[in-house]
């Protein structure tokens, strides 16, 4: 395990969850004069990047998972079967995405009824039926539906897929192969007829898990240069428009570079941390939407800082929970069936 890898998880979840809490607190209930927003979010003057970009933790988080999955199954990928590979992805993901599933439909319903309008676009069988299979960004009609946050996790079950087919078929996964599919994906990113945002996210995902990939790779025979070109990539990647292509792999290069400064007692904090990452990201929008039916007549309670901080510390502790006393166990009860 590379234990600041960990903490990046971590930062990227939390940002993507004060991304949403202006988003869903502030936007989503037409919060006063939608012009002076910023004036009213707590810490704006701080935070301010956070809440204008905090979503780019998801693509950053793309290829994070690109470098784990690599650096945990491929060098053995010929080894192991899909069976087991899909076994291992789905003991870790889908008992607490159909938690939160359930969890988020009870309280759409709850909240459509208190609100009095929907919490989300799309609160039908069709989509209930696309999260139930965790597929729910692979559908044709795409928006907000039941738990909205999974979505990125669905783009990412086809990610994992494609590496494993690709890495268990392709003899010697080197640079080249590697570097010659980002090229195509980019250049696909590229043309009009992949406009749509559907299109585009699954190009970002498939390009940035990639990406983590070849950072594997490169990890393998440079990591000691990974300060120096994680540092190069960051500023190649704020001059002119910002590029999450090239922030991304830079970013989590640096951290990996932090790695030999740990101390032993950072890295359990670090580890812990990084454990709340799944939970604290599909736990926080149904208890986003629970909070706003109570506190529906006294909106303004939003815009206080230590309201701002108990929300944060309230979804880290039921992150904190689930991990321990919900997730470890029902990762190994899936396991068990898998390997029968």
């Amino acid at each position: 395990m590379i234990y600041s890898i960990e903490i990046l998880r971590f930062f990227s979840s939390i940002f993507v969850i004060i991304y949403h809490y202006e988003y869903f607190f502030f936007r989503t209930l037409d919060f006063k004069d939608n012009s002076k927003i910023h004036d009213a979010l707590p810490f704006d003057n701080f935070i301010n990047w956070i809440y204008m970009y905090g979503d780019y933790g998801v693509q950053i988080f793309w290829c994070i998972s690109g470098f784990v999955i690599a650096y945990i199954y491929l060098n053995k990928i010929n080894s192991i079967s899909f069976k087991k590979f899909a076994g291992n992805r789905i003991s870790r993901l889908y008992p607490l995405h159909l938690i939160t599933l359930i969890v988020a439909l009870v309280i759409n319903i709850i909240y459509e009824y208190f609100v009095n309008f929907p919490l989300s676009q799309f609160n039908d069988s069709y989509h209930f039926i696309l999260h139930l299979f965790f597929i729910s960004s692979w559908g044709l009609e795409q928006g907000s539906s039941y738990n909205l946050p999974i979505w990125s996790v669905s783009k990412e079950i086809i990610a994992y897929i494609l590496f494993f087919f690709l890495a268990s078929n392709i003899n010697n996964l080197n640079f080249k192969k590697i570097i010659f599919a980002l090229s195509l994906l980019i250049l696909l990113n590229k043309l009009p007829i992949f406009a749509s945002d559907q299109d585009v996210n699954l190009l970002s995902c498939l390009i940035l898990f990639l990406s983590g990939l070849l950072v594997y790779k490169l990890y393998l025979i440079k990591k000691n240069l990974f300060f120096i070109i994680g540092l190069l990539l960051l500023v190649v990647s704020f001059v002119g428009n910002f590029k999450i292509f090239i922030f991304s792999p830079g970013i989590l290069m640096l951290f990996i570079s932090l790695e030999k400064f740990l101390g032993k007692n950072i890295k359990k904090i670090f580890s812990l941390l990084g454990n709340l990452t799944y939970s604290s990201y599909l736990f926080h929008y149904p208890l986003t939407a629970l909070i706003i039916i109570c506190f529906k007549d006294r909106i303004e309670i939003f815009s206080n800082n230590y309201f701002f901080i108990g929300y944060l510390f309230f979804v880290l502790f039921l992150s904190y929970l689930s991990f321990k006393y919900f997730e470890i166990k029902a990762k190994y009860f899936f396991r068990k069936i898998f390997e029968k």
